[in-house]
């Protein structure tokens, strides 16, 4: 595929490792502690700012310069965030905030369910495939996803951040892209705006 734009339909099966999918390297491409807040996640801060977030458990994939978390944690009951750099949880960590917790933890891992035991209202993934190693890993996230979703709980994305991939990895997504989850997975997915895009449990 080298020059071409991969999509999900077109990107590999598995990765040829079951337990362990590809773990970020630690750089600063990937260290987002001091750098503005990306537009994807603007477009879905703006989307939560309009829904039920008080008293709300927000799961926050990406924490990157931890604004999200300064922004809701006083509305919020409480936000835990992922990160694949130890310099991102170190940097939200010293905010002192106390209804906040992050975990350096890969979202496509099978670890994710022995670390992760809270359930959320709120998941906020900018870019599910942003570092998807293959298809089976990113069932495993959507999976693990599922798992700590409240029953009326959304998972939201933004298509600015799914027409990004990084690297060897990860590949563009569409909403279509969503839609086909429907198949595969016990969820409904609807657009709230243009551009950000919901997932939630089938009622």
């Amino acid at each position: 595929m080298s020059g071409e734009t991969r999509t999900y339909a077109t990107y590999k099966e598995f990765c040829g490792n079951l337990e362990q999918p590809w773990v970020t390297r630690i750089s600063e491409a990937v260290d987002w502690t001091q750098q503005p807040t990306t537009r994807d996640q603007v477009c879905i801060e703006a989307v939560l700012d309009t829904m039920a977030v008080t008293g709300a458990s927000i799961l926050h994939v990406g924490v990157g310069n931890s604004k999200f978390a300064q922004r809701f944690a006083s509305r919020a009951r409480h936000i835990d965030g992922l990160t694949v750099h130890q310099n991102e949880k170190t940097y939200a960590d010293a905010l002192g905030l106390p209804n906040y917790s992050v975990y350096v933890l890969n979202k496509y891992s099978p670890e994710f369910v022995s670390v992760i035991t809270h359930t959320y209202d709120f998941i906020i993934d900018n870019n599910l495939a942003s570092f998807a190693c293959c298809k089976y890993h990113f069932a495993v996230m959507v999976e693990n996803y599922l798992r700590v979703l409240t029953s009326h709980g959304q998972i939201l994305t933004c298509q600015i951040g799914m027409d990004v991939y990084h690297g060897d990895f990860g590949w563009v997504m569409t909403y279509a892209d969503l839609v086909s989850l429907e198949s595969k997975f016990p969820v409904h997915v609807s657009k709230i705006t243009d551009v950000v895009y919901t997932i939630a449990m089938r009622q």
